[in-house]
Formats: structure tokens, sequence, C-alpha cells
């Protein structure tokens, strides 16, 4: 069977090595190098890479609408199958049509649960306490087509976005290989049904602390964008403001007075915030411009201005 694989992300890397083992992986789609790191070089994505490396044909479209080099390009190698994960971009449906079997999407949630580009994040940040892997035969809509295969997944109360993408995507492969056995076999799948809820791509103001939610909440946005924005919150003392990112946290078990949200009640080797409901244990911590510290090292140099300090 000849795959053309569409991904950019290091998230569809495993699965990229199994499709090469199983099938005949005959080329890959993804992103333009982008600029990277403080001084902006330009660089290619780890897709890219890999391709290099494996000796398989690599296409980097600017744009696909109107592009119609690249769609003839695709409907020269007589593909039977797209494999799409985690791609970036909005397929139009004339390049869906050019494989001769289909195009499946390969996309790590529940669905019609987290539809979007960012549904990892947002399964950890909603406190779902399960999410998995549907591949889906694509359609002109977002993460809409009809499910052919789907494996549930437990996210666990220390997963982090790090811990739980790698789970999902070593599953990713499994969950394909039994969609193109259902698909070959004569299945289309079955239409999606529940609830629909979706994952937008993430803004740097999405990681904004609130101190007025809950203890869970907050340690659940930490734990979701820990990656990428970062779960932030500005410390307000007598010498002025500063930007720190909560790096990980935990939510404090035994109860405790009630106390104004954002202030510290607790610095005796540990810090302590009061939270709109319970209170969060912040055990790792970086202030803007400097190298991430735990608790307790923060604590050392810096328990003086704590004191009069609190969270905003």
């Amino acid at each position: 069977m000849r795959i053309i694989f569409w991904g950019s992300s290091e998230f569809g890397i495993p699965c990229l090595e199994k499709i090469k083992q199983a099938y005949n992986l005959v080329a890959i789609v993804t992103a333009v190098d982008k600029p990277c790191g403080r001084h902006l070089k330009i660089l290619p994505g780890p897709v890219k890479l890999w391709a290099v490396k494996n000796n398989i044909k690599c296409f980097q479209p600017e744009k696909l609408t109107g592009n119609d080099d690249f769609y003839k390009a695709l409907k020269e190698i007589e593909p039977d199958l797209f494999v799409v994960i985690s791609y970036g971009k909005i397929i139009p449906e004339k390049f869906l049509e050019i494989p001769k079997l289909c195009s499946l999407n390969v996309h790590p949630s529940l669905l019609p649960k987290f539809r979007g580009p960012a549904p990892i994040e947002w399964a950890i940040v909603n406190g779902e306490k399960e999410t998995g892997i549907t591949v889906i035969v694509m359609d002109e809509n977002i993460d809409t087509g009809k499910i052919l295969s789907q494996k549930v997944l437990n996210i666990e109360e220390n997963d982090d976005i790090f811990t739980l993408r790698e789970k999902l995507s070593l599953i990713c492969f499994d969950v394909l290989e039994d969609a193109i056995s259902k698909f070959v076999s004569g299945h289309r799948g079955i239409k999606q049904s529940g609830v629909v809820s979706y994952a937008p791509r993430l803004k740097k103001n999405d990681g904004r602390i609130n101190w007025n939610d809950s203890a869970i909440a907050i340690h659940n946005k930490i734990r979701g964008f820990v990656d990428w924005p970062g779960a932030y919150t500005f410390l307000v003392s007598p010498k002025g403001k500063k930007l720190l990112k909560i790096k990980k946290s935990s939510v404090e078990k035994e109860s405790r007075k009630s106390a104004t949200p954002g202030t510290f009640i607790d610095l005796h080797k540990q810090i302590l915030v009061a939270c709109g409901h319970g209170f969060l244990k912040i055990e790792k911590i970086q202030e803007e411009g400097k190298r991430q510290q735990t608790a307790i090292e923060y604590l050392n140099g810096h328990l003086n201005i704590l004191k009069d300090s609190h969270l905003q």
C-alpha cells in the first residue's frame, strides 16, 4: 500500500516509523522551514529531518489552495492512502480525493470531543479523566469525518502535556492499522455521536493564571500549558511586578483557613498559595529571564520579598 504522510509535529514520528516498516511510504508532506530560537535561524521541522534521514521524498508547500503544481505532483505518485497527523493546515477537499482509497486523520482525542488543533492540552486543562486516539475518514470539514477506529487512554493524576503527548503518540499506529484494515475490508466508518467540544489553537494569554479559580483548575492549567504558552502569573511586591511561570504544582490536600486568592499562606519550606477554592503548592517556578528553580531554591533567594508580596 502506497502511503503519503502529512505531518509537521514530532508527535507523529513514532507512527511514521511504523508506517515505514509496515507499508510503502512513498512521500511526506510537512511544514516549510521556520525561524527558531533566539537568533531566529531558519531550520527544518522534526518531520522534515526524519524524511531526510530516511531518504523519503519530502514536500513543503507554502500553500495548498490554488497550488496546481503540488496537486499534480501528488497525483503522479498515485498514492493509495493519505495519513494525516498534526499537519497544521486545512487540506482542501480536492487534495483529499487524490488517494485511491481515502484520506485518514489520526486525531489525539475521543472525537467528537476536542475537535481542533490543541486537543491534548485542552483535555488536561478541562480536567478530563480519559482521552485517546481516533482515526477518521477525512471530509471537507475539520475533524468531523466518520470514525473507523478509536482507542481510550486514561489521563493519570501526574500526567502533563509532555507525558500524555508521548503516551498518545505511542498508540497512534495501532489505531491507524486497525482503521486501515477495516477500510480495506469494506467498513466505511460510523458517524460521530455525542457531545461536540472544541480545542482551539493556543494563545499566549491562555496561560494567565486567575487565582480566583479553584486550586485544581489552576493545577490543570499548569499541567496542560507547561510546554506552551506556559502558566504564568505576576509577583506583586514593594519592588514592583515580575512575571513568574509556574512549571509544576500540586493541590494541597490538608484543610486550611481560607485566605484572599493569590496570597501566600505558608512559606516554610514550601510555597503555598490561596486560590478561589483550595490551595496550590508551587513545586517548580521560573522568574522571567532566569532559570527554572524548585520552590525551595526560589525561597532561599526570595523569602523576604515573598513575605510582603502576592500573586496577581
